[in-house]
């Protein structure tokens, strides 16, 4: 999380978190989407296994946690 904060998209503690299913139809969605790379990739970091959006380059299982997050394509 010390990236995210280094960038300023580290989420206030007061935001919630999204229920279980929400988080599971989000990830499905994302699954299924043409932007959805399979290896997290930042600046030097790689990540593999760790799903990312192509699009904003958040880690996909990160995203789709926090209630007030939306797909940038406005699928969720």
């Amino acid at each position: 999380m010390w990236l995210t904060a280094l960038f300023g998209k580290a989420k206030n503690i007061s935001s919630d978190l999204a229920s279980y299913e929400k988080k599971l139809d989000r990830l499905d969605i994302c699954n299924k989407c043409p932007h959805k790379k399979d290896n997290f990739k930042f600046l030097f970091i790689k990540k593999k296994g760790v799903p990312q959006c192509g699009i904003c380059k958040c880690a996909l299982i990160d995203k789709t946690i926090w209630q007030d997050e939306q797909c940038p394509k406005g699928k969720w």
